[in-house]
């Protein structure tokens, strides 16, 4: 497999801002929305003085933050190498803060000691969900954006597209790009470039009748049929029709992560 693999936002490796450590690029914490600058900065400083952070119990006692500042870096994963769910930090961050005395940082501890670990019930969430967290907090999923709708592998792919030349074709596409342009008479037309579900790129000329008919609705997944040409060894396609794909919505999961542990720190 050639390229680098992106990593989320991880409070033992990412930087301020975007670095790259072997064949790993770790988002930067300037990319979390809704993260404040003097935390993402203090997480960097204190992890060069004082070593990488051993658990959530660890970063909470060495960082000064508030309980939704913890919420946005574990639902983004950046307590993932600690090997617990996201249900379980949560759960966990909020015992921290319950406890009034735990919510300022005072003087290093003299012994580094863990919590007690308190058995949960079952807390139930679909992989998806962590796909949503990510659009949320990031702006763009790190999965595969084709598992966030359904019946992803209808249609063909775009390396189908030369031997289907001159053919009717039906494809769908997340969008990449638009170019919007205008014909000599001045009527309006556009270009596209898409991805399939491989993550292979395709292109798509919109005639003025269609790109009237079936506007880009911003980005996306689109439901696109049309007839495939060639242009100096190009294939593209001609579009005719084009529809918008809904996404899954977030509802249709087993639920929420949070609401599951806001339920369960309203019974402690």
């Amino acid at each position: 497999m050639n390229g680098a693999q992106i990593e989320a936002p991880c409070v033992n490796h990412s930087e301020y801002l975007t670095t790259i450590h072997d064949k790993k690029i770790y988002i930067g914490f300037i990319h979390l929305k809704s993260l404040e600058t003097k935390v993402a900065r203090q997480i960097e400083a204190e992890r060069i003085t004082n070593g990488i952070f051993k658990s959530l119990d660890n970063f909470l006692r060495r960082i000064d933050l508030g309980l939704e500042q913890v919420r946005i870096l574990i639902r983004i994963g950046a307590f993932r190498f600690v090997n617990k769910t996201k249900q379980q930090l949560l759960w966990e961050a909020m015992l921290y803060f319950s406890d009034t005395k735990s919510r300022h940082k005072t003087t290093v501890d003299l012994f580094d000691t863990e919590p007690k670990e308190y058995p949960l019930p079952t807390l139930q969430r679909n992989e998806i969900e962590d796909a949503f967290d990510e659009m949320e907090l990031l702006g763009f999923p790190l999965c595969n954006p084709f598992k966030l709708i359904e019946n992803p592998e209808r249609g063909m792919l775009a390396n189908q597209l030369k031997e289907n030349l001159n053919k009717e074709v039906h494809i769908i596409g997340y969008s990449v790009t638009t170019k919007p342009t205008s014909t000599r008479s001045g009527q309006p037309m556009m270009f596209g470039t898409f991805n399939d579900r491989e993550g292979n790129v395709f292109d798509t000329v919109h005639f003025p009748d269609v790109t009237r008919k079936y506007p880009l609705r911003g980005r996306g997944f689109y439901e696109i049929k049309g007839r495939v040409t060639e242009d100096f060894g190009v294939y593209q396609i001609e579009v005719s029709w084009m529809d918008k794909v809904p996404m899954l919505y977030k509802k249709t999961f087993p639920p929420d992560a949070h609401t599951e542990t806001q339920n369960l720190a309203s019974i402690q």
